[in-house]
């Protein structure tokens, strides 16, 4: 009986082992479309505001974030690596560099929800106020500069604070990476915590506002704004809920528990590219049909060709 129920959690975890990978590798490949699309439309003025904006810097950075969770977590999952991330415990530089990069991200992930709800309240809530024009005028760098700038300054100390080790915890897969210093795992708490309820509690307060005025409107494409905005706040809350749930260990010695944990990462910029998409009239209509505009265009050249060939004779 034990047998088959092990058995069972095994395949269970292999199962969910496959749905991470297939939900990554369409997450990454929807990402590199988006950013084809909306470079060959740069010139346009509908992808030129705030928000399209920060979805291009957005697409770049989930898509490093993607690369770096396959290849510094998703292996992790597999029993044959192990020895190798054992064996990269020589190397402290390595292993600060994978657990404070993997905290980077993650308040990267929060700073782009408050941008973007806080970029679409003032959009439509308050169009015409010297915020809204500033931020419209803002350049992709500048976007960027704010995209990361509190991270930086958040996630610094950890570099020179904290020494990190695979295997602390045990070497069955997954493999964690932790450290010795209980007050590492306080601060990181401390830190996180303040940071992603500061974030909710903003997003939550715009979202309300945002919601009041777009119900007076009732137009579809703020509709679909509030849709976005939503997804993206339940996703942090899961996010917040999950490090919580990390932080006590909350089944940790479990295998799918620690991919569930692996998996926080992933939350936020999934559940921004699939809504994005099938929100956004433009992206889904180019992504259902994806040769149609080149249609479109055969049909205006020759139907031009014909009125040049009917001019000459």
């Amino acid at each position: 009986m034990s047998c088959s129920i092990a058995f069972g959690v095994k395949m269970l975890f292999m199962v969910a082992l496959a749905a991470v990978a297939i939900l990554v590798v369409v997450s990454f490949l929807l990402y590199c479309w988006v950013i084809i699309f909306m470079f060959q439309r740069r010139r346009s003025k509908q992808f030129n505001t705030f928000f399209y904006r920060l979805l291009f810097n957005e697409s770049f950075i989930d898509l490093f974030a993607f690369t770096f969770f396959l290849a510094t977590m998703y292996t992790r999952c597999f029993a044959s690596m192990v020895p190798v991330f054992l064996y990269m415990n020589r190397y402290p530089l390595w292993t600060k560099f994978a657990q404070v990069t993997q905290e980077y991200i993650m308040y990267t992930q929060i700073t782009n929800v408050f941008l973007a709800v806080g970029g679409r309240l003032f959009a439509i809530c308050f169009p015409t106020s010297k915020v809204t024009v500033f931020a419209e005028k803002m350049r992709r760098w500048h976007i960027l500069l704010l995209q990361v700038f509190l991270p930086t300054l958040i996630v610094i100390p950890f570099y020179a604070h904290f020494n990190f080790q695979y295997g602390l915890k045990g070497i069955t897969n997954p493999l964690l990476l932790s450290t010795e210093d209980m007050h590492y795992d306080e601060y990181i708490f401390a830190v996180g915590l303040a940071y992603r309820v500061t974030a909710f509690l903003l997003c939550l307060f715009g979202y309300s506002l945002l919601f009041r005025e777009v119900r007076k409107k009732a137009r579809r494409n703020e509709i679909n704004i509030l849709i976005h905005g939503g997804c993206l706040l339940v996703a942090l809350a899961a996010v917040l809920s999950a490090s919580v749930c990390r932080r006590f260990r909350i089944g940790e010695v479990h295998a799918l528990m620690r991919l569930f944990f692996f998996t926080t990462m992933l939350w936020i910029p999934c559940t921004n590219i699939f809504v994005s998409t099938c929100v956004i009239t433009s992206l889904r209509k180019r992504l259902l049909h994806p040769f149609a505009e080149k249609t479109k265009s055969s049909v205006i050249f020759n139907t031009k060709r014909s009125q040049l060939r009917r001019g000459t004779m």
